[in-house]
Parts: C-alpha cells; structure tokens; sequence
C-alpha cells in the first residue's frame, strides 16, 4: 500500500509505493520517482506510468528538498523531474540527482522551451528531455530505453534559440528580471551579491545584443509571458 505524509524537513506532501515482486515468475520493475510541484499533473504522471506493467512508481515529491530525501532512502533506478519547482531551480536538482546517483536515468519533463532547455538539461546531466506536450507514451519510452544513458527522445532543435547563448545562472537572472524582480531581490534569491547580478545583467545585454536595461527587462517580460513564467 502507498503511504501519504507530511515530509518534517520540507513540509511536502509526499508518497512512497511499494509492490511485491516475486522473483522466481518476475523480472523487477523499473522503480521511478516522480519530482513535479503539480498535484494534478503529478498524479497524471504516476497513474500513466503505474499502468506500465514494466515501471513502478516508488516515490513522489512536490519540491526538490523532500526529492533529494527520497532519492537517497529509495534508491530508484530512475527519476522524472519537472524543471519548474516551487522551491528550487530543477536544473540545479537534476545535477545534483546525476552526481550523487550515477547510475539512476534522469528524465526531464517541461513546459519549456526545448530550444533553450533541452541542452541545458542534457548538459547537467538528464538523460532525456521531454516536453509535457508530448504525453505519456514519450516519457514511457525514455524509461524503458536500456542503458542509463543513450540519446534523448526529442532531438536538438537544429536552429538553436537565441536564449542558448546564456549560461545556465545567466538565464536564471534573465527569468527573474522579467518577472519583475530588482537586483537586490534577485542577489538575495540567488545568494550572490548586488554586483555579481549586475555583471550577469551586463553579460545578458551583451550576448543577446540589446542596447540598455529597459530592453533588456522588456525582452527577459516578454519571455517570461511566453513560457508562463509569471509570478
């Protein structure tokens, strides 16, 4: 039986399943833990996998303490994680998840651009990087797909998105400003100082060309609208 609780670090809502498997008549399951911060879609998410006679979905988390948590006391051969986590960046958790379990396959599930996001996340070390759009039978596959590794499931966009240029913090900082955040707000979020999200802010203009800060937080508006970013 699943069992439901209040996770005391994080104040989560979280889950972990357990089922038996007999050996002798069974090979074992593919044990996944499911890391996304929307209740519905989550639970989309599990039944979809939990009805693959080859998965089992052995924990959830709705944010990326109580999936850290989870992941070192359960051990799962994989996990799919939403990008977009309320207390969290997930890119942050998936390079964290890859360096201490080496062996567990990562799948990214977003929203987002997969121009912008898709090398990104490969990058930080997912072994996949499937848009939300794409539906169950995607996330699926890349878990069935043997190996901890192989190519991702959608490929690289060949006309890279102007966005790609800037580095993983940079694009943070790009999200925070066009949710309307100042730099002193956004220095506090990210844990630097006032002047190191100026520099960022500098090196933004100049990657992508825009000539003053108001075009830069109009550009980094019109993004954020674009890929429901907003706060």
């Amino acid at each position: 039986m699943p069992y439901f609780g209040k996770n005391r670090l994080s104040g989560g809502i979280f889950s972990t399943h357990s089922a038996a498997i007999d050996p002798r008549t069974t090979p074992p399951k593919i044990r996944v833990l499911v890391v996304d911060d929307h209740p519905l879609f989550r639970a989309g998410v599990v039944a979809a996998l939990q009805q693959d006679p080859a998965l089992e979905v052995c924990g959830e988390a709705d944010n990326a303490v109580l999936a850290r948590d989870l992941a070192a006391r359960l051990r799962p051969d994989a996990a799919v994680v939403d990008l977009m986590l309320k207390d969290d960046d997930g890119l942050r958790l998936v390079r964290e998840l890859r360096q201490d379990h080496t062996r567990m396959k990562l799948v990214v599930l977003s929203m987002l651009d997969a121009a912008v996001y898709q090398s990104k996340s490969l990058q930080a070390g997912a072994n996949h990087f499937i848009s939300k759009l794409d539906g169950p039978a995607a996330i699926v596959a890349a878990l069935q797909q043997p190996g901890s590794g192989g190519r991702p499931t959608r490929p690289v966009p060949d006309n890279a998105h102007a966005l790609s240029v800037l580095s993983e913090r940079e694009l943070q900082v790009f999200i925070q400003l066009g949710q309307g955040r100042s730099t002193q707000e956004i220095a506090t979020a990210l844990g630097v100082s006032a002047k190191t999200i100026e520099s960022h802010r500098e090196n933004i203009k100049g990657k992508l060309d825009l000539p003053h800060a108001n075009a830069l937080v109009a550009r980094a508006a019109l993004w954020v609208r674009e890929q429901g970013l907003t706060r």
